[in-house]
């Protein structure tokens, strides 16, 4: 009698959960699954002019794995490989600094870094671009100190989408070493100091384990949208370092129109993120374990 109970409550309990997450997951359907379909069917037709022809063509996929789209994704994977890479070197001393900081400097740190959200992200870019400008704030500056003798070309260069992207995604990476970094019991590096550990040795052995968590989570939020960037190369960087978002950009809006090879770069891009999630978040696995096990 008993179990027949805890059986209905628990079906109420499973029926109240899908009522609840029944408008997210119609949500997602429409919004991010039928969008995605769509790619997908478009990659199968034909180009034309100004649309597409209602025939079923691979070309797109031919073009792709014959390596025609080779060095856009080659560039786009070492843009976002270097703005994490970045970010995590930067990100973590701000993290560790904040996290051990009184409450109320604490608080005013999180501030500073949650205040370039405020700003439209156009408007951002736009002054990056006026500093680094030939005759900007930046070169201006260099010159009036007597540190250089000519303007320095630095926008439109491959440093400056770096320099813009880190800029943008900077914060994304230091909030959740943070979030991790707060809950770590500091008295872990005293203890590992009295037993005869130095600063840099206990730092490796006890705050970056525990950051682990941190340190995936900002890559993710980092690399991803830094692997199909569209914006930030499109304004501050050149036309001879294509990345695959700018590729796909074009596909679409150039005259002639060829959506079909836009969809299966996109489609090929996400098949891309998705085997880099699984191999991040195996060796996550694998390391959450092994650490289970010592």
């Amino acid at each position: 009698m008993q179990d027949n109970l805890q059986s209905k409550q628990d079906k109420r309990k499973n029926l109240s959960s899908w009522l609840l997450s029944l408008p997210t997951l119609l949500w997602l359907t429409c919004f991010f699954l039928v969008p995605y379909l769509i790619v997908i069917f478009y990659s199968f037709l034909s180009p034309d002019i100004y649309d597409v022809k209602f025939e079923v063509s691979l070309d797109a996929y031919r073009q792709i794995f014959a390596g025609d789209y080779l060095r856009p994704f080659l560039l786009s994977f070492k843009l976002a490989a270097y703005t994490t890479l970045i970010c995590i070197l930067l990100g973590f001393p701000v993290a560790y600094f904040i996290a051990r900081a009184k409450e109320k400097t604490k608080n005013l740190l999180l501030i500073f870094i949650i205040i370039p959200f405020w700003t439209n992200l156009i408007i951002r870019i736009f002054s990056w671009r006026i500093f680094l400008a030939y005759n900007g704030v930046m070169n201006d500056t260099l010159m009036n100190m007597g540190l250089i003798s000519a303007p320095l070309e630095v926008l439109r260069t491959d440093l400056a989408v770096i320099m813009v992207m880190v800029y943008v995604y900077l914060p994304y990476m230091i909030l959740p070493l943070y979030s991790v970094l707060e809950k770590l019991d500091f008295t872990l590096l005293q203890a590992a100091m009295d037993l005869g550990a130095n600063e840099v040795k206990a730092f490796f052995r006890i705050t970056l384990p525990l950051a682990v968590e941190g340190i995936f989570a900002g890559t993710l939020l980092v690399f991803i949208p830094a692997l199909g960037a569209y914006l930030i190369p499109q304004l501050v960087g050149n036309q001879q370092s294509l990345y695959i978002g700018q590729i796909i950009t074009y596909k679409i809006k150039n005259i002639p129109r060829n959506w079909p090879m836009a969809s299966a770069l996109s489609l090929t891009l996400l098949v891309l993120v998705a085997f880099l999630l699984l191999l991040m978040y195996g060796l996550y696995r694998r390391y959450q374990k092994r650490k289970v096990w010592q």
